[in-house]
């Protein structure tokens, strides 16, 4: 099934928003063995937004459009999709209703402007909005299909989860293999994947690197079936996950299969690991607490981090990193807590310790390790980073993974 994505937005354009919703989609589409052929991005202007979606119902076989739905004079989307369908229209009742009932329930007084979202292309049905007002929208032309979806990501993914992915479970197909890695450059991963498969096969093979590792995305036949058992042989623990997943659902996953507690104490990331864990479905299971111990007093205080070793070694070193570890083990009564400290930048380094050097630490019972890691990119950049290799070590500690993690144990613990 040939199927396209379109995004409207001028501030998705003009990147005034995150948007995500076409990386959702796409995501999710593959999962099922749909691979979009094409993703787009339109500005507010109807024009621009009927002719391409005139163009895109041409060509393929289903269209996911997202954004300008809603009532303001910038949701322009559904009147330019009546328009890309020919002109005919007719209402859909109770949606109208569903809004009246939904602004009672806030206080509030429907604005007369959603009186207008009943009006939908001829032959259009309602997908039901089970986070806001507007319902999203599907239409079917001479085979081919319109889903037209709210921006707003949550009621996209309420939408889209509900009523588009099941119509769309029953088409799918063998989909491509993703091997999710993390701890290895893109050549690195490439080297061994050549090595493994020969040069020839290697078209069928994609190879994207982020934050999060790298993602090898293997098309269906592309690689035998006995190359796949010596993949796995040869990445070995640097493959978080086979399939979809994160590394912190492996970590949430992991540590909950062995009854195993988990905290934080974070420094450069500010709460972002913390941020990362807790977004998993289930990570109340596990995740006891976090300390976002900014400043050299909070880490004292907070952390009981000595703060002769501050001044000795400085907050970003590894005898701090480690202590901040510990302290939270010892706080939160945890049975592993993970810390992080450094320099994001782009000011605040020196040539001893430069923008972008970074320390992840680990404490477990009996165990304590501390890695050291010069990050490039701009402050984000660098503490995303750190908080995949924060979360990395934690993966690699709690599949037992110690010979990778032997070369950063804390001096005393490897006496």
């Amino acid at each position: 099934m040939n199927l396209e994505i379109i995004t409207v937005g001028d501030e998705v354009l003009r990147f005034e928003t995150r948007e995500d919703n076409a990386r959702y989609i796409s995501e999710s589409l593959m999962s099922i063995g749909l691979e979009p052929s094409r993703i787009t991005v339109l500005p507010d202007d109807f024009g621009t937004i009927a002719s391409e979606l005139s163009r895109a119902m041409g060509r393929s076989d289903g269209v996911i459009v997202t954004g300008g739905l809603g009532p303001t004079v910038d949701d322009i989307t559904r009147q330019a999709a009546i328009e890309a369908l020919g002109g005919e229209t007719e209402r859909l009742g109770g949606i109208t209703e569903s809004a009246e009932k939904l602004f009672a329930r806030l206080g509030r007084r429907m604005p007369e402007a959603y009186r207008d979202l009943e009006r939908v292309p001829a032959g259009a049905r309602a997908l039901p909005n089970g986070v806001g007002v507007a319902p999203g929208i599907y239409v079917e032309r001479g085979g081919r299909e319109l889903w037209l979806l709210p921006g707003v990501p949550a009621e996209m993914r309420d939408i889209f989860e509900g009523s588009v992915l099941p119509m769309l479970e029953g088409r799918r197909s063998e989909g491509r293999t993703v091997i999710r890695i993390f701890g290895l450059s893109e050549t690195d991963a490439e080297r061994i994947l050549q090595g493994c498969v020969g040069e020839g096969r290697m078209k069928g093979v994609s190879i994207i690197a982020g934050p999060s590792g790298v993602n090898l995305y293997l098309r269906p036949g592309s690689i035998p079936a006995g190359a796949m058992n010596e993949l796995r042989r040869r990445f070995g623990s640097f493959i978080y996950t086979w399939g979809p997943g994160s590394i912190e659902e492996q970590a949430i996953r992991i540590a909950a299969k062995a009854g195993l507690t988990l905290s934080t104490a974070e420094s450069v990331t500010g709460g972002l690991l913390a941020s990362t864990l807790v977004s998993v479905p289930g990570a109340s299971d596990v995740f006891i607490e976090g300390f976002v111990t900014y400043g050299n007093r909070a880490k004292s205080e907070r952390l009981g981090v000595d703060p002769a070793l501050i001044a000795r070694e400085g907050a970003v070193s590894a005898g701090v990193c480690l202590a901040m570890a510990r302290g939270a083990r010892d706080r939160s009564g945890s049975d592993v807590a993970v810390s992080t400290t450094g320099i994001a930048g782009p000011g605040g380094g020196s040539a001893e310790k430069p923008a972008g050097l970074c320390y992840v630490g680990l404490a477990a019972e009996g165990a304590a390790y501390c890695r050291m890691m010069r990050f490039s990119g701009d402050r984000g950049m660098v503490r995303t980073r750190a908080v995949y290799t924060a979360l990395d070590t934690l993966r690699l500690f709690l599949i037992g993974e110690r010979e990778r993690l032997e070369p950063f144990m804390a001096a005393e613990d490897a006496q």
